[in-house]
């Protein structure tokens, strides 16, 4: 248990202690969400949000702005600005780097989540997803605007002065910006763009963002790549021209369906030529590909970086290689990679550059010695990478119902948007489940996060 927890968190535990059930206790059976919210995430909500000092999630978030222009800068800086051999380095082809490479690599918009272990004043930076595919900002603002819906809840966050980011209003002033060049209307009409066939696969999880951002002014549609038409070169979906798109559709699927291939063309010359624009444009599979973590640690890399980039990188992310090496220095000693895996199983995960919600990863911690070989010898090197393990903090929470106190081990997922820090969101795992990946497999509680002041 975490024996020292936060005076926020020590005051929450004492006053459910005291009340039961009937107070705050029992906050989470007061939650009420909307309709698609419930549908997607009912009985998911953890007992507790959590608490962090404004001060330490602001400085995070400040390190993580640094660390996102950090990575977009590197195409430009590493292998001589060759961004064939960059894409190299990470397991891509050159088909999948000439994809990325479509609407050129100018730095994006900062709009992106940092997962993140804390330990104490530790933060560890577990992965970095930027642009496309992000999900969970409906839960970042939909679960503390609950939660202060509450009496009982909003008695003890005006007690201790809480405060969190409107995530929401925060993503509406982004996409209204983006859209003031190409919009005639007040309101820019923006699409969420899946693949084809991914919509009716994933819509459980897409309508509760769209119901989020309608509430807060945003006109979002849903659409597959094959439902847009482009007359006069702008976007349409049905007949209505569309100012905005946040991209979902990835590299891989671009390169798997001709269909969605030649759909995609005119998403990208609308997006050249100023008609409609990509928030997310694709190269931002570049920049959110973790394999560009392990380069960070690379000596053949690091002689790019400056003395206050290199602080910023070893202070936030855990050791970490790419399993295409053959040979790494640790600690002064060069050694060869895998034999160092093996042999040091309990501290690291595998992990593929790029894949989402968990897939692929193997925690060696939680692995059998052989499997752990089978892993390593197995993966596709040039598309996995190799990280010491980041240790989280157990964070305590009484169960409404029998008042036990149970720890449970948190991933914090911080989202940055172009004004910066825009709120957090926790997946959870009871301790009890023995597993430390909160992975979405393993059907993670969910719970929002609230600042105190200093």
């Amino acid at each position: 248990m975490n024996r020292n927890p936060c005076p926020v968190t020590r005051s929450y535990l004492d006053e459910c202690a005291a009340e039961g059930r009937d107070g705050l206790r029992g906050v989470v059976d007061h939650l009420r969400f909307p309709p698609h919210f419930t549908a997607a995430f009912d009985g998911r909500v953890l007992g507790r949000p959590l608490f962090v000092e404004e001060t330490a999630i602001r400085g995070v978030a400040d390190r993580l702005m640094r660390f996102h222009d950090l990575i977009v800068s590197l195409p430009g800086r590493l292998h001589g600005g060759d961004v064939f051999a960059y894409g190299e380095a990470l397991g891509l082809d050159r088909r999948s780097v000439e994809i990325v490479r479509r609407n050129g690599l100018v730095p994006p918009i900062p709009y992106g989540r940092a997962d993140l272990h804390r330990d104490g004043d530790s933060w560890r930076l577990l992965e970095f997803n930027i642009g496309a595919d992000l999900g969970g900002m409906e839960r970042t603002g939909d679960i503390p605007r609950a939660l202060m819906d509450v009496p009982r809840f909003r008695e003890f966050a005006e007690k201790h002065r809480l405060t969190y980011p409107d995530i929401g209003a925060s993503i509406a002033r982004m996409l209204t910006r983006c859209a003031e060049s190409v919009s005639a209307a007040g309101t820019p009409v923006v699409v969420m763009l899946e693949s084809n066939g991914r919509v009716a696969q994933y819509r459980k999880y897409m309508l509760p963002f769209q119901e989020y951002m309608r509430g807060k002014g945003i006109d979002l549609r849903l659409a597959e790549v094959g439902e847009l038409s482009s007359p006069g070169g702008k976007i349409h979906l049905d007949g209505t021209p569309v100012d905005v798109i946040l991209r979902y559709v990835s590299v891989d699927q671009i390169l798997a369906d001709p269909g969605v291939a030649a759909a995609m063309e005119p998403v990208f010359r609308a997006h050249e030529e100023g008609r409609t624009v990509q928030l997310t444009p694709i190269c931002t599979d570049l920049h959110g590909n973790k394999g560009i973590l392990p380069m960070l640690h690379d000596p053949r890399f690091r002689a790019a970086l400056a003395e206050d980039e290199l602080t910023l990188v070893d202070g936030m992310l855990p050791w970490t290689r790419s399993m295409a090496e053959g040979t790494v220095e640790v600690d002064g000693d060069v050694v060869d990679l895998i034999d160092y895996c093996r042999a040091h199983r309990k501290e690291l995960i595998l992990k593929p550059n790029n894949d989402a919600r968990g897939g692929g990863i193997v925690a060696g911690w939680e692995t059998s010695d052989g499997d752990w070989r089978r892993a390593l010898t197995e993966c596709d090197r040039r598309r996995f990478l190799v990280q010491r393990k980041a240790p989280a903090q157990p964070e305590p929470v009484q169960d409404a119902e029998t008042g036990e106190v149970r720890d449970w081990l948190a991933t914090w997922g911080v989202y940055l948007t172009d004004e910066g820090y825009a709120g957090t969101y926790i997946r959870a795992l009871s301790e009890s489940a023995g597993s430390a990946v909160v992975g979405w497999d393993a059907l993670p509680q969910l719970t929002a996060v609230f600042s105190y002041p200093a």
